[in-house]
């Protein structure tokens, strides 16, 4: 080969070869761009099983414990990561429980999250737990308890004030179910003990948290409403029954209508009688009749 032919040729190769590079540049940077579009697909898929398995976990958790699990008792579990996920991780599965027709959903009570069956399914359920179904509060033990949980911390003597009789046997059992329990002493003479709600007392009236309680106007507004219909629903019975209300008698006393022999109508007055009740303000054992008499009494 001539130098002049050689010459030809190696000018040729510095022609070919950027133009080989260029191309292998190109189908480099579109390999790599599709490396990464594949990494960044994987990601996204790992982020949905990651998040599908801290919601698998809330629902364990929340199923397994006796009490309401709380966002601290999560984290511990799942790591801090998850900090401020698990009420929409609950939402969502009261979302699938509703989609899916369950009889089930997740409530927020007591600063946690438990499991409660719907509503709707109330009477299946009093049909298998009719012999184990809970003891009842007193009326003495809930009037305690409304006080304490709208006047708490407050002292025994305080509740025993505002309901007129001793309260330390209704104290001492609202303890023992553990709904109040002692928040200190007062700093008063004698340094009395103040009692307060507890977490038991949210858990098993369903409330979030004393905030959720009536407020004083609501209670106001309700017990204005009874008053009226029970005004109107004594009328009611007076009228159905012949007795009717003496606009001049502010006491509060019945009237009865009645027929003399000659035909001729008169009013009786029938005097409201004085019910007193037990040692511990008790009237519900006692019935009188219109002598204030005991209908048990020995006559």
């Amino acid at each position: 080969m001539t130098y002049e032919e050689e010459y030809q040729r190696q000018d040729s190769v510095k022609e070919i070869i950027p133009e080989e590079e260029e191309a292998a540049l190109e189908s480099a940077i579109e390999a790599s761009l599709a490396e990464d579009s594949s990494d960044s697909d994987s990601t996204e898929i790992s982020d949905a099983e990651r998040y599908a398995q801290l919601k698998s976990i809330a629902e364990a958790l929340i199923f397994s414990t006796n009490e309401p699990l709380t966002e601290a008792q999560f984290l511990t579990v799942v790591g801090r990561h998850a900090k401020g996920m698990l009420a929409g991780l609950v939402a969502e599965l009261n979302a699938d429980y509703v989609h899916t027709g369950r009889s089930i959903e997740i409530l927020h009570v007591a600063k946690g999250y438990q499991f409660f069956t719907r509503p709707e399914y109330a009477h299946a359920l009093k049909k298998l737990f009719t012999e184990r179904s809970r003891t009842r509060l007193s009326r003495a033990a809930l009037e305690s308890l409304a006080v304490i949980a709208f006047r708490g911390p407050v002292t025994r003597a305080e509740i025993d004030e505002i309901r007129g009789v001793e309260s330390s046997g209704v104290i001492r059992t609202l303890l023992d179910r553990r709904l109040v329990q002692v928040k200190g002493r007062a700093e008063v003479i004698g340094r009395p003990m103040l009692y307060e709600t507890t977490e038991e007392f949210l858990r098993h009236f369903g409330l979030s948290s004393l905030d959720d309680l009536p407020k004083h106007h609501e209670l106001t507004r309700e017990w204005g409403e009874l008053q009226e219909s029970s005004k109107e629903s004594d009328a009611d019975v007076q009228e159905q029954n012949g007795i009717q209300a003496d606009p001049d008698d502010e006491t509060g006393s019945d009237t009865e209508v009645g027929t003399g022999e000659n035909g001729s109508r008169g009013i009786t007055k029938i005097g409201t009688p004085d019910v007193t009740g037990d040692e511990h303000g008790n009237t519900e054992q006692f019935t009188v009749n219109r002598e204030n008499k005991p209908l048990d009494s020995e006559q």
